[in-house]
């Protein structure tokens, strides 16, 4: 029996012993569920939720344009005294970006493209990429939350290891809630490998119940926010 076999014989097994023990059950006897229902809100309302939960979670979430987006995200940057960007090969960010960069030669910043893959790159990647810039697919009003689609041209990497994370959102990819979200994008049909639900800098109070970020991935979070609704 090969290991495929021996899983769906141990799945088949664990099913069936689950299926003996509600033999018999009587659902009649349970309460009633009601379904929930979510508040509507405003558009605007919602953007405003949407930008409170981020920031509570310790994220920058900065106002900008279509125009200035990339000049946004450079100048932040240096003030921080970073001068290398990571962007993803083929990234829809990639070309503005280095025009952008391009048209003021006394910038410094370099932009690096991540075109290979982690383990013929890891040194550097750990060590020597201090920032990364990647778009998010929607946005979920109630948590606060991004939503990264992984991809060839922005694989998950990008927002998992340099120490800032810049994200480019737009107000137009904004929904009440997950489960909304799901429904009208009809996640079933187009499910990637994983999704990234990012709703802060990555935190953790294992040690001594201590808050501290950036233990296991970007200690800043900044949000670029294109209101492209108005």
């Amino acid at each position: 029996m090969d290991i495929f076999e021996r899983s769906q014989a141990a799945r088949t097994s664990i099913l069936n012993k689950l299926k003996q023990q509600v033999e018999g059950a009587d659902y009649s006897k349970l309460p009633a569920e009601k379904g929930f229902c979510y508040p509507q809100l405003p558009v605007a309302d919602m953007l405003e939720n949407f930008v409170a939960h981020l920031q509570a979670n310790h994220a920058q979430v900065i106002s900008v344009t279509a125009e200035n987006v990339y000049q946004v995200a450079i100048n932040q940057l240096r003030e921080r005294g970073i001068e290398k960007l990571l962007c993803g090969k083929g990234s829809v960010l990639a070309e503005p970006l280095q025009a952008t960069l391009d048209s003021a030669p006394e910038q410094t910043l370099k932009l690096s493209i991540y075109d290979s893959h982690l383990a013929d790159c890891k040194q550097e990647m750990f060590y020597d990429m201090p920032a990364s810039i990647s778009s998010s697919r929607w946005l979920i009003a109630e948590t606060g939350t991004l939503v990264l689609w992984p991809s060839a041209s922005e694989p998950r990497t990008l927002s998992l290891i340099p120490p800032v994370h810049i994200v480019v959102a737009y107000a137009s990819t904004l929904h009440a809630n997950f489960a909304t979200l799901i429904h009208n994008n009809q996640w079933q049909a187009q499910m990637p490998t994983n999704v990234l639900l990012i709703s802060g800098p990555s935190k953790t109070a294992d040690i001594q119940q201590t808050l501290a970020f950036g233990a296991h991935g970007p200690k800043e979070l900044i949000v670029l926010l294109v209101n492209d609704l108005i």
